[in-house]
């Protein structure tokens, strides 16, 4: 039954797209998945990177390009594997996109990295499946237990994701508050900047609460407004 739950966020559509996925830092990752969407000569990506450096939204992103596109794929959160067991990667290698996203949350668990194993020779043998990988340190530096697992992570390509300078998080920030209708100033964007964590979720959760305090209120995206919003 937990299994089945999972499907159910795997086949919606998220907000994260490519559209608004910040391309600059990353653009030789993101010109080689584009090469390998429809015929994938290079099946394995291993995307790694610190915290909030975008790796679930761009799993997220490509799943929901598959989506639109009436593919068969599907988006596994690891870090979620508390609810699901590593059953739901079987027949998995006749998906055209997988998405293994946080794999460091399972590593050292002897069922998920076999699982993970398993999944790596079977969409080799079939070979028609694109697998994105993430986590968040390289493949030489994961504590893996499974030597064989370990020598699959490096099968691909892998590529580190630069993380966003202050002034590319602003320009992030006033792209998604657009997207939602609202207008965020240069100064409010700064404000935020300097008063929360720095990490996109955090400053994307802040906008996504202005959002609705803002359209509750009819009041725009001051600072005031901010300071009494978020209590800072």
């Amino acid at each position: 039954m937990l299994e089945k739950q999972l499907l159910l966020p795997i086949h919606q559509i998220d907000d994260e797209t490519l559209d608004n996925f910040f391309p600059d830092n990353n653009l030789l990752l993101l010109n080689s998945l584009h090469k390998n969407f429809t015929f994938p000569e290079q099946q394995f990506f291993y995307i790694w990177g610190e915290q909030s450096s975008g790796k679930s939204h761009l799993l997220k992103a490509i799943s929901n390009h598959f989506f639109l596109q009436q593919r068969p794929a599907i988006y596994v959160p690891l870090e979620k594997s508390c609810y699901f067991s590593p059953a739901v990667l079987e027949n998995l290698e006749y998906q055209q996109l997988v998405c293994l996203d946080d794999l460091h949350t399972v590593i050292g668990n002897d069922e998920w990295e076999l699982a993970i194993f398993d999944l790596f020779n079977r969409i080799k043998e079939i070979g028609k499946t694109l697998l994105l990988i993430s986590a968040n340190q390289s493949p030489t530096a994961l504590p893996v237990k499974l030597p064989d697992l370990a020598s699959r992570l490096r099968w691909g390509e892998i590529y580190q994701l630069t993380p966003l300078t202050d002034i590319q998080k602003i320009q992030v920030l006033q792209q998604h508050a657009k997207e939602r209708g609202i207008e965020l100033p240069d100064e409010t964007s700064n404000f935020l900047l300097k008063r929360l964590e720095r990490d996109m979720q955090t400053l994307l959760d802040a906008l996504t609460q202005l959002d609705q305090a803002s359209l509750q209120a009819q009041r725009k995206l001051t600072i005031p407004f901010v300071k009494e919003i978020l209590k800072l």
